[in-house]
């Protein structure tokens, strides 16, 4: 692979934390980011000097700007954010709270599109993770799925506005399965998919392309290799 960078925003979270081990065993030099400065600092105890860590925040155009400005030229960027949300009927929810669900997870993911994305060298890699719950409906999950929808639909029109000059391969792996990460462990189930077989896919994905730059082929889903068929 040679010296190829990496930069992995989210990269403490429960999928992130799969992620960052799979690619540290591939090679990249990886740049975490995460908004958690204590968990950069474990992070940064695990890998050494494979991982760079950076504490930034994609939440609004601001930080978009500052963490593209400390990170320069990457080979690829994953990003694996997503907000927090209680459990409860739809109908319960405050518009004021569903629409910061859904600009916690679509309105980063459009600041990582707009900011980070010309950091890649051409030929390189902008990856968006998001929920299989984009074309599922489950009682007190439905703002869930209304956001991971709509960050569906935002990656399906980059690509589509993309088209005319597909410099950067642009993709987003829906992960249709619950995850069984670090805050997760002691609930998990054993059907639920691990961080780490997560991980495994991304870096597959990310060593060799499966889809051609520029087609609405580059949205994929994952499932758990131990779900009920």
């Amino acid at each position: 692979m040679g010296e190829q960078t990496l930069a992995l925003v989210g990269a403490t979270g429960d999928v992130g934390t799969g992620v960052l081990r799979a690619t540290v065993r591939r090679g990249w030099n990886v740049v975490a980011v995460s908004r958690t400065p204590a968990r950069l600092a474990a992070v940064q105890a695990e890998h050494g000097s494979a991982v760079r860590t950076i504490a930034g925040d994609i939440g609004d155009d601001a930080g978009g700007a500052r963490l593209a400005a400390e990170l320069g030229p990457v080979d690829a960027v994953v990003v694996s954010v997503h907000a927090g949300y209680p459990l409860r009927p739809v109908l319960e929810w405050p518009a004021d709270e569903l629409n910061a669900l859904v600009a916690g997870n679509v309105g980063a993911h459009l600041v990582a599109a707009r900011h980070l994305m010309p950091l890649v060298r051409d030929g390189g890699d902008f990856l968006g993770l998001g929920g299989g719950m984009a074309d599922l409906i489950i009682p007190r999950y439905v703002p869930l799925a209304v956001a991971q929808a709509a960050q569906r639909q935002l990656y399906r029109g980059l690509i589509r506005e993309a088209r005319g000059n597909p410099r950067v391969r642009i993709r987003e792996l829906l992960v249709a399965a619950m995850v069984n990460g670090p805050s997760t462990r002691e609930r998990a189930r054993p059907d639920w998919i691990t961080e780490d077989e997560i991980g495994e896919y991304v870096a597959e994905l990310l060593a060799e392309p499966s889809a051609p730059v520029g087609t609405e082929d580059s949205i994929l889903t994952l499932v758990s290799p131990r779900a009920a068929r």
